[in-house]
């Protein structure tokens, strides 16, 4: 009696059986499965798009500026300063106490006032050097914003709410920021009231804008809305 061989790469009987017994790859998922993935994907967006607390970019840049904001800009410069303020602070507290004393002690005009309100000067033009490297680094990278955006959920854009160029985060980290500050009555920031894109003095000259932090997916349309 002969027995046929199974021939390498054919299926024997039954084949056929199981080929009916296999779903089908096109049937619809149910309900709750797709739920599921729903789900799953809104987690590895990475954020919420409420706007707080620290959301941190992933690798496909799924978050950029939606809507423009300006109260958020305000705290989140609060932030930044007293963060680079504590800093300088931390590290120069004990000359920085002694110059603070001498200046507040010394007689008006006296050699040792000058020497401290030179001392004084140069911890403060420290302190700008230093935001400027911070605000700069920042706003640069891939998060495109300060600790201080972070925390309230902004973000650093250009006018279209893409990424901005580094040309523009320097220009608007130096002779902007330079420029907006020494403009009276705090003018240079409170026009960002009175704009449809709450920009700025200092968003304006670099082209920049702060916007609210969200998936990119939602910022379609702004770009055209506010440019």
């Amino acid at each position: 009696m002969t027995t046929s061989r199974p021939v390498f790469g054919k299926k024997t009987s039954g084949a056929a059986g199981h080929r009916a017994a296999r779903p089908a790859q096109s049937q619809a998922l149910s309900a709750k499965a797709e739920a599921f993935l729903q789900s799953e994907r809104e987690k590895s967006g990475g954020q919420d798009s409420s706007g707080g607390g620290f959301p941190f970019p992933s690798n496909s840049n799924n978050v950029t500026g939606g809507k423009p904001v300006w109260g958020r800009r305000v705290i989140a410069r609060i932030v930044d300063e007293l963060l680079v303020w504590g800093l300088v602070f931390l590290v120069f507290h004990e000359d920085l106490g002694r110059q603070v004393s001498v200046y507040i002690e010394a007689p008006m005009g006296s050699p040792e006032e000058n020497a401290a309100s030179a001392a004084l000067f140069g911890y403060a033009l420290l302190w700008g050097c230093l935001e400027s490297a911070y605000n700069i680094g920042m706003e640069a990278s891939r998060l495109q914003a300060t600790l201080g955006k972070m925390l309230v959920g902004a973000v650093v854009t250009d006018r279209d709410g893409g990424k901005p160029g580094l040309g523009g985060i320097i220009m608007r980290n130096t002779l902007g920021r330079f420029i907006v500050n020494v403009v009276p009555f705090c003018a240079g920031y409170v026009m960002g009231l009175f704009r449809k894109d709450r920009r700025c003095l200092h968003d304006i000259m670099s082209g920049t804008m702060v916007r609210k932090r969200v998936p990119a997916a939602l910022s379609e349309g702004y770009g055209e809305v506010f440019a």
